[in-house]
């Protein structure tokens, strides 16, 4: 604000901000056969959204025709280069497969190189005449992606920035490990903020439950989608109601099927994602210990909050008794306490809350809602499980499910056990 020192003080306005999920920016990734190379491509395309056209070693045996047919047919926007930290696992044959493969896209791509200036010089001149840029830090490099998302448009502030801006405040305000979790039409985001500001974020791009259904299925199956239905449904009509979904991404579901497909498509993006960040490098497991996991996006905005409850678990399997939140009109409230256990028979928990004092025997697969409300002290006798958590108006949810949770493979004992888990929480009709 710019204000003058003259008789008449003028204001200039403030500048609008728009949330939004800005350009999509295609990348490939060049990497140094040393795992810790791949990774970092991984960690930095995630934390950007960036959309991922193909990743190529330093050592892969294909010919260098090959490897720049491949770079052609991905028509990359950006290039990441992460060399390794010797001189063996120099990828000056990669740029320069690169050059070549992409001498007639127009516009060209641009060459980021992930490593000091003097590692970035030999794959610059491999490259030339393509514009190079070397970052220090994976930092660095995440806010250049992220200006080119932009357009030069200072007025747009990314939906991921939001959803790392979210999770930091939350994870301040609560003085613990917070994982956000976003799932929208066409954006899926994992990020885990700590109280002191760290955040790991993984941010998937064109995977959601509109126009990112298709992506789903591409990237999983449609086995995975169908597994999470709880009543049987043939390949060709599964397949069609996936498409429609991205055919029209703004579509609300209304009938219980189209909820269900909702959810189920959910559950496989956020597993999708967790996957991602753990080939990426980032700590999962600390993702799934999170105190306190806030929902997002499309997934907030379910019917029921029992939905949104029942997708979160199964999809990020928690293993700490966490409070989990969602987002509605600006704010979040709280939806339930998460108990997560895998006795050996069974085990009995301790439960101190302002009700009273009770406790609940949890035999081995048990999956219920206890009827408590506010803050919950839980102490455990047969397991290895205790905290406190705040219990929303669904109360505490005790999973005995075990980790990892996996489905039965028939369809004669799945769709009867999915039933029972929906019902469990009244998460649909059925």
């Amino acid at each position: 604000m710019t204000v003058s020192t003259g008789p008449v003080a003028s204001v200039e306005p403030a500048r609008e901000v728009r949330v939004g999920p800005g350009v999509p920016v295609r990348v490939v990734l060049l990497h140094a056969r040393d795992p810790r190379a791949r990774e970092a491509t991984r960690r930095v395309a995630l934390a950007a959204a960036g959309d991922v056209g193909g990743a190529i070693a330093a050592d892969d045996a294909r010919s260098f025709a090959d490897l720049a047919q491949e770079l052609r047919d991905a028509r990359p926007d950006v290039a990441i280069a992460r060399p390794g930290p010797s001189s063996r696992d120099d990828l000056a044959a990669l740029a320069e497969a690169l050059r070549f493969g992409c001498a007639s896209q127009r516009p060209p791509p641009r060459l980021f190189v992930l490593g000091d200036a003097r590692a970035a010089v030999p794959i610059a001149a491999a490259a030339s005449p393509l514009a190079t840029a070397a970052f220090a830090t994976e930092t660095a490099l995440v806010a250049a992606l992220r200006a080119l998302r932009r357009r030069d448009d200072d007025g747009l502030r990314l939906r991921d920035e939001e959803s790392e801006a979210a999770a930091r405040n939350i994870a301040a305000l609560a003085n613990a490990d917070t994982l956000v979790v976003l799932v929208d039409g066409a954006t899926t985001s994992c990020v885990l903020a700590r109280p002191g500001g760290a955040v790991d974020a993984a941010h998937a791009f064109a995977l959601g439950i509109g126009a990112g259904a298709d992506r789903v299925v591409a990237g999983g199956g449609l086995d995975r989608v169908r597994r999470w239905l709880p009543w049987p449904i043939d390949t060709p009509a599964l397949l069609e109601r996936v498409f429609n979904r991205a055919r029209w991404p703004d579509a609300v579901p209304a009938a219980p099927a189209a909820v269900a497909l909702e959810m189920a498509l959910a559950r496989e993006a956020i597993a999708h994602t967790l996957r991602d960040a753990g080939a990426a490098g980032l700590d999962v497991a600390a993702m799934r210990r999170a105190r306190v996991i806030a929902l997002g996006g499309r997934l907030a905005s379910f019917p029921r909050a029992a939905q949104a409850l029942l997708v979160a678990v199964d999809a990020i399997e928690p293993s700490a008794f966490s409070t989990v939140i969602r987002e509605r009109a600006g704010t979040y409230e709280t939806v339930a306490a998460v108990a997560p256990l895998w006795p050996g028979r069974s085990a009995t928990l301790h439960l101190r809350h302002p009700g009273g004092d009770r406790d609940e025997r949890v035999s081995r697969g048990a999956f219920f809602l206890s009827p408590v409300r506010g803050r919950v002290e839980l102490t455990a006798d047969g397991a290895a499980l205790r905290g406190t958590a705040e219990a929303g108006a669904l109360g505490m949810l005790v999973d005995a499910r075990g980790r990892p949770l996996a489905l039965p493979p028939r369809d004669a004992e799945r769709l009867p056990t999915l039933v029972r888990w929906h019902a469990a929480v009244a998460a649909l009709p059925v």
